[in-house]
């Protein structure tokens, strides 16, 4: 290859990592949590099919208000009367015919589509159910990779230090300045260091995977933002409190609107297994041309089933025991609901306790903690045992402090969860 063609192949790679770089750079999606819950409303797939499955349930009661269609027979005679011939449309032919419309009784068609209108409404509880839960899903992956990409990038702040120290003291080993115990103690520091970071990368990993899918994400990669303090996100309304938080999730939860929509079908299904007690009636017009009482016989016909045998009583027992068993459910989901809030409503003032209790260090103060300790280590102010555990307890504490921040949004948000509404609206 001469120069020429060296330096335009050179210049290529150059144009191709630059564009690689430029496009890496744009994968990345920086989002809201506001707009991450907008996108997810839009777009997830799981969602999308649910609100299809509501727009059959209308369909199915639209079709339920629908009469049913009459029915039409006809018939006519195919050998002529003096059996000379086959059918033909002769003043000897017969010719009748019978059309029949069927009514329901005792308001079965209304019951009928009470339960259309009652399945649509538990639907639509269904619904509410689970944009609940995927919402916290949601909230919580959120929050999770927020504070994994801010531990990520600790990590990565300390394994550089880290790095740039040893490169030093590796130099002064040499000199014969520092002891080889020294070396081993920081590489194996590192060493700590490099698994855990590793362990951290799988994690945020996991988490971005989650959010694509909840968001619809194919060729990128969420960045959440969140704010540097979530404590004014927090902080409970005063005029809220267990009770306020139970009669709130009774109306709220679609859970319990669903058991409750159970109740109300169950009672609307003993209504109408008592309306099927009641025969359904047919009436009818029937025309004969010649076989009839007289010629072009014109009549009414009106049907019915005779309860003699069957009268439904083993159905209307069975809907009632399904109310009974509805209401079971309901009185157990009820009870279960006020441990529920109450678990969680203590689980958010542990975690408001410990943030208040914890002390908080930031990594912006890293660089100088860092510079501080090397200096007193290399004058012998402190030892070596004593430059690591600073060093160990530094990162400790700012990992406490996400864990904390973390943990107060997360019960926060199980609180929302519980109740069915945001109590604590995250406008980040």
């Amino acid at each position: 290859m001469n120069v020429v063609g060296l330096k335009y192949y050179c210049t290529l790679l150059l144009i191709i990592f630059l564009i690689s770089i430029s496009v890496n750079g744009g994968n990345n999606l920086s989002l809201s949590l506001k707009e991450a819950e907008e996108r997810f409303l839009e777009k997830n797939i799981v969602l999308m099919a649910e609100k299809l499955e509501m727009d059959i349930k209308e369909l199915k009661i639209r079709e339920a208000k629908r009469w049913n269609n009459p029915e039409f027979e006809v018939e006519h005679q195919i050998i002529n009367r003096d059996e000379s011939g086959p059918v033909g449309f002769t003043g000897s032919d017969n010719t009748a015919f019978e059309i029949e419309q069927l009514f329901s009784t005792a308001g079965k068609r209304g019951h009928n589509i009470k339960l259309r209108e009652l399945d649509r409404l538990k639907s639509e509880a269904q619904l509410n159910k689970l944009i609940r839960t995927l919402t916290k899903t949601l909230r919580e992956e959120y929050v999770t990779l927020a504070y994994l990409n801010r531990i990520k990038g600790l990590y990565q702040k300390q394994i550089d230090a880290l790095e740039k120290i040893l490169e030093g003291f590796e130099s002064q080993y040499k000199e014969g300045n520092i002891r080889r115990l020294e070396i081993v103690r920081f590489r194996s520091l590192l060493l700590e260091l490099e698994k855990e970071y590793s362990v951290v990368l799988k994690k945020k990993m996991e988490s971005q995977q989650s959010l694509k899918v909840l968001l619809q994400l194919e060729d990128k990669t969420p960045v959440p933002k969140l704010p540097e303090d979530p404590w004014q996100y927090t902080e409970k309304p005063q005029y809220l409190n267990l009770n306020n938080f139970y009669q709130t999730a009774l109306e709220s939860r679609g859970d319990i609107r669903s058991s409750v929509i159970n109740v109300n079908s169950a009672e609307r299904e003993l209504k109408l297994e008592e309306a099927n007690q009641w025969p359904d009636l047919t009436i009818g017009m029937a025309y004969d041309k010649l076989d009839g009482v007289i010629d072009n016989y014109f009549g009414i016909t009106l049907s019915m089933e005779l309860p003699l045998w069957n009268r439904n009583r083993e159905n209307v027992r069975i809907a009632s025991h399904r109310i009974k068993q509805s209401q079971l459910i309901l009185n157990q989901k009820e009870q279960k609901l006020k441990l529920e809030i109450e678990s969680a409503l203590n689980k958010l003032n542990r975690a408001k306790r410990l943030y208040k209790r914890t002390e908080f260090f930031y990594e912006a103060e890293f660089e100088e903690i860092i510079k501080a300790l090397t200096i007193q280590y290399k004058r012998g102010d402190i030892r070596l045992i004593e430059f690591v555990d600073f060093y160990e307890s530094f990162r400790e504490s700012v990992i406490r402090k996400y864990s904390v921040q973390q943990e107060l949004l997360i019960a926060a948000e199980e609180l929302n969860f519980e109740v069915g509404r945001d109590i604590f609206q995250f406008n980040f």
